[in-house]
This record gives structure tokens, sequence and C-alpha cells, in this order.
């Protein structure tokens, strides 16, 4: 009885797991269309009261498609030090592309806040 279930094990651990990489290549094209949307509203939105805010949010999401896409090629990889660095450098990207998106936040709350001193919204108001 031990036998078969050890045999079990063995098989099982050798199958890959296609629905992991059916998530993993929907993720992919995700990140893709993200990529390619974030660089249409980049070329819109060039001038304009919501510039400042847009460039940091499509930074923030060229710098995220970067880290989901080394974090896809994480799990292609072997190595245990291939593993650590693609961890680490995953996460750094995904920090970077936080903040990123804080600041674009935070510029877009500037532009529409007409209590803050630095709003260009009073100005394009009284035009």
């Amino acid at each position: 009885m031990r036998g078969n279930q050890n045999q079990h094990t063995e098989q099982t651990a050798q199958m890959p797991d296609y629905s992991l990489l059916v998530i993993d290549i929907i993720g992919f094209f995700t990140i893709l269309g993200i990529g390619y949307y974030s660089s249409r509203i980049l070329m819109q939105m060039r001038t304009g009261l919501l510039e400042k805010s847009w460039r940091y949010l499509v930074a923030a999401a060229y710098v995220l498609q970067g880290g989901v896409v080394v974090f896809l090629f994480q799990q292609f990889s072997s190595s245990t030090l291939m593993f650590e660095v693609t961890s680490h450098l995953a996460a750094t990207l995904f920090v970077i592309g936080g903040i990123y998106i804080l600041l674009g936040f935070r510029a877009h709350y500037v532009v529409f806040s007409p209590k803050h001193p630095k709003s260009d919204l009073k100005q394009f108001i009284e035009k």
C-alpha cells in the first residue's frame, strides 16, 4: 500500500500544473494590455492639467508590468539563486510602481482640490 502512495506522489510531483500555466498566460496578456493602453493614454495626455499625474500613473503601469514579467520568469527558473534574485527584483519593482501610483494620485488631487494652494483648477475656472 505504501509503495502505491509513493508512486502516486512521485507522479503528481512530476506533472505540470496546467491551471497555473493558464493563469500565468492570462496574466501576461493582461499586463501587455495594460502596457498598451498606458502608452495610448500617455500619448493623449501629453499636455493639460492632468499631464503630471498621468505621467506618474503611466510610469507606474510600466514598472508594475516589469515586475509581473519578472515574476512570470521566476516561475520557470529552477535555480535557487535565480529564484531569490527575481523575487527581490520583482518586489522592488512593485514598491517603485506603488510609489509612482502614490505620486500620480497626489498630483491628480492637487489639480482638483480647490483648497490646495497649488491647485490649477482655480486658474482654469477663472479663464
